[in-house]
């Protein structure tokens, strides 16, 4: 797909060169000059051209009758509107790296609990039945001891019902490259699909897209995030606000929202980093050593009622 020349950011570099070429500063001319190559304008090849030649003073000339010629159309450009937009880009950056960190964080709390059902889901669940089968003899003791069982009751049905559903989860089994891939590919494509982002006529089909992308992010679901990423960098591509709102007004309403999103988001990634579960996943090095060791104390614990 051929990218569309932004004609205003192309006037302020034909006329950043033009004042280099007067001012002799020809060491500094060569990196803006070849960001002019992908200018699809006879115009502008031609002031390459000229350029690249050493011809300055035909290459000035051309410089200014072809700003002339479109300063004549073009309307007042707002410096503030400009400026709105630049802030506004950097938020949606920001919107977006913050939304990644907490979707990786959801994802290693997610992953951890996916293993500890595995590993000691079964051992768990036959601990809590027999707990709650001691609790049920003594109920009658007294009205702590009925608590005691009621709570031992509501504990037993909670984890059975949580580890009946994790063991119908199917959860891909990655490589540590694999893992790699997985995460830049999410990464590229949640910054071509966050609702966040993207302009409000576009914001409900990019929900659905996002929702699919984390479901499959979760699952470590490799081939459907990379389908999902294709598909975005193929042409299922959402504007961005900062690319699709013109107006002042809107634009301002769209940075406080914005600023808003950031604060919010960032308020749940320090939620999410202060958790308890995450700063025991945290202090875990070997998960595999963690469960074993977890699963013998277990299983001594489960011999006193057997």
């Amino acid at each position: 797909m051929e990218q569309k020349t932004d004609l205003g950011k192309l006037i302020k570099r034909l006329n950043l060169i033009k004042q280099l070429i007067l001012l002799e500063e020809f060491d500094d001319i060569a990196s803006h000059v070849e960001k002019l190559v992908d200018v699809n304008e006879d115009a502008v090849k031609v002031i390459y051209t000229e350029i690249k030649a050493t011809r300055y003073s035909d290459a000035v000339r051309k410089i200014e009758v072809y700003i002339n010629q479109y300063q004549k159309l073009s309307l007042y450009e707002d410096p503030e509107i400009e400026a709105l937009k630049i802030e506004i880009k950097r938020l949606e950056i920001s919107v977006s790296t913050a939304s990644d960190e907490v979707a990786e964080i959801e994802k290693l709390i997610h992953d951890f609990g996916v293993m500890h059902s595995q590993e000691l889901g079964e051992i768990i669940n036959r601990l809590l039945k027999y707990r709650k089968e001691k609790a049920y003899k003594e109920k009658d003791q007294s009205e702590e001891k009925k608590k005691e069982f009621e709570e031992a009751e509501k504990d037993y049905e909670q984890y059975s019902k949580e580890y009946e559903e994790a063991k119908n989860q199917k959860q891909f089994e990655l490589t540590e490259e694999q893992k790699n891939e997985l995460k830049i590919k999410y990464r590229k494509a949640s910054k071509l699909c966050h609702p966040d982002v993207v302009t409000d006529e576009l914001k409900e089909h990019a929900e659905v897209i996002f929702r699919e992308l984390n479901e499959a992010y979760q699952k470590n679901d490799l081939k459907k995030v990379t389908e999902i990423l294709e598909m975005l960098e193929k042409g299922e591509m959402f504007i961005s606000k900062s690319e699709g709102i013109n107006e002042k007004i809107k634009l301002k309403a769209e940075l406080i929202k914005l600023r808003k999103k950031f604060e919010n988001i960032t308020v749940e990634l320090n939620t999410l980093k202060q958790s308890e579960t995450y700063q025991t996943i945290i202090k875990i090095d070997n998960w595999e050593e963690y469960f074993k060791q977890t699963k013998l104390a277990l299983a001594q614990e489960l011999k006193t009622f057997e």
